[in-house]
Order: C-alpha cells, then structure tokens, then sequence
C-alpha cells in the first residue's frame, strides 16, 4: 500500500447529527432537504444526543470506570427495530456505477448516477475545488487513474478495516455514519486523535436505543443504503489521505471546510460540536 492510502480513515453517515445546531444557512438547509431520504429519522436520534448532553461539559473526556449505558427505551407503539435495519448486501454492478460516478466527480465531470448523497458531495467539490483536487490527487488525479484506483478496492478495503477495528460494519449504513461523523471531525478539527474508541461504542449504542425505541434513521432502499455507504466511506478515506499529505494550510484548509460542508448534509456542524468519550456535545 502507497503512503497516501496508509493514512487513517476519516469517514462518515453518523449518527449523531446535531439538530439543534444545525445551519440556518439556506445553502445548508438545501443540502439537507435534498438529503431527505437519508435523514428523514437522524432528527429524533440527533435531538436525544442533545438532550443527554445538556448540562454536561462540552469537553468531558470519558465515562468513569463501571458506567453503563443508557437503558434501551420501549418502542411504544412502534415496532422496535435493530441494527440489522440498516444493513445491505453489497451488489458488484452497484459499487462498479457508483464507482465510475463518482470518478467523473472527484474529476470536474457532471456524474452518470443520480444521488442524492452524489448531488451533495459533486456540489460542494463545485464550490471548492481545491477540496475536490485534493481528494483526487491521492488517486493520481486523472479519470483514469482514479477510477482504476476505485475500482481495485483498496480504499474500501481500507475503510472496511478502520470499521472493523472498533466492532463497526462497511455494509451498515449507521454505522458507516457514525464512523464518517467520527472522523469527519477529526478532520474539521486539526488532525486531533483519532481513536475514540469510546466514542465509536457509546454511539453504535445510541442508534441502537434509537432504533428500539421505533425511530428508523432512513427508509432508503438497500441499494441506495449501498451507495450512500460507499460514498462516505470514499469521502472519508482521502480525505485522511489528503490531511496528512496536504502541502500547505490553504490545502488543509480547503479540507476542513468541505468535510464540514457534507457534515452539514446530514445535519451536524463539526465546528460547533465538541467529541467526548460520551458521544459529541455543543461547544460551550
């Protein structure tokens, strides 16, 4: 493996998008809406992050040594639902389309496939890009290039493994969001350490009260859980490649702001929200 690709994950689709804070900006409220089918549950989930944290401090590193999490409330009327709701089997014709799509966008080219997580990410690398570069410059920065390095799979290979290594699956699109949320503020946030480890338990285990309690995180179809999935992984992974191969602050800049743009697609402002071993908080 290349040292642009030995980098740390830095993905994506999580669960924790803060619906408080989220932009009243009208470009912000756009991509969201556009973004409905993917976050039209993340809300209620997103306020009880809120609501647990309030009155806490906003940097508390960690639980103390023999807390439990918060007790899984009843579904009420609802049928509970679990992980599993958000898991798919990935299709080789899927991730090949989604591919080349996204090839065509990570190159200045209006993408093949309609998406409403591509129309996103393709519309933030128009206004910035200097982030699209960035991203496509760990591929080699040409379309054919890119799209052989995508097709190969080793960045979603790599993905899979920065998953993994903390009980998390590629092929669930919570956890897939946890995980870019995750490192999408590491991101926004100077390169600060990347492990949360605690963090990555504390908020598989939210969604999965969440989704006990009735409250599903999307009603995409399984395929488009897919693309969705491999869009934020893909996202994620160059740009960890690209913030520890940046080349001056303008770069790392031009990244900040574009991973924190399509944190605002699922409705969370990196900058405005602090990560702690409980899960994120608003800054103070």
């Amino acid at each position: 493996m290349d040292r642009r690709m030995a980098t740390h994950t830095t993905v994506t689709v999580g669960a924790a998008a803060l619906a408080l804070l989220l932009l009243a900006a009208s470009s912000g409220e756009a991509r969201a809406q556009d973004n409905a089918p993917l976050i039209d549950g993340v809300g209620a989930y997103t306020h009880s992050q809120i609501m647990r944290h309030r009155g806490d401090e906003a940097a508390t590193p960690a639980n103390k040594a023999g807390d439990k999490p918060a007790p899984t409330q009843r579904a009420g009327k609802r049928a509970p639902l679990g992980l599993d709701s958000l898991t798919f089997s990935p299709t080789p014709t899927v991730t090949k389309a989604l591919n080349a799509a996204f090839a065509d966008s990570l190159t200045g080219r209006r993408p093949t496939l309609d998406h409403a997580t591509l129309r996103g990410i393709d519309a933030e690398f128009v206004r910035n890009p200097r982030f699209r570069e960035s991203l496509a410059r760990q591929l080699g920065g040409d379309r054919e290039r890119v799209l052989l390095a995508l097709q190969s799979g080793r960045l979603q290979a790599q993905f899979q493994r920065r998953l993994a290594e903390h009980g998390y699956s590629s092929r669930n699109l919570g956890d897939v969001i946890n995980a870019f949320m995750i490192d999408g503020w590491t991101v926004v946030n100077d390169g600060a350490r990347s492990d949360h480890g605690a963090a990555f338990a504390v908020l598989r285990q939210r969604l999965s009260d969440s989704l006990a309690r009735g409250e599903p995180m999307t009603t995409m179809e399984r395929s488009r859980m897919q693309e969705a999935a491999e869009l934020y992984g893909l996202v994620a992974t160059l740009a960890a490649a690209a913030w520890q191969n940046a080349s001056s602050p303008a770069e790392r800049a031009s990244l900040r702001d574009g991973v924190n743009a399509i944190g605002h697609g699922i409705g969370i402002d990196f900058r405005r929200v602090a990560l702690t071993d409980r899960g994120f908080a608003p800054r103070r």
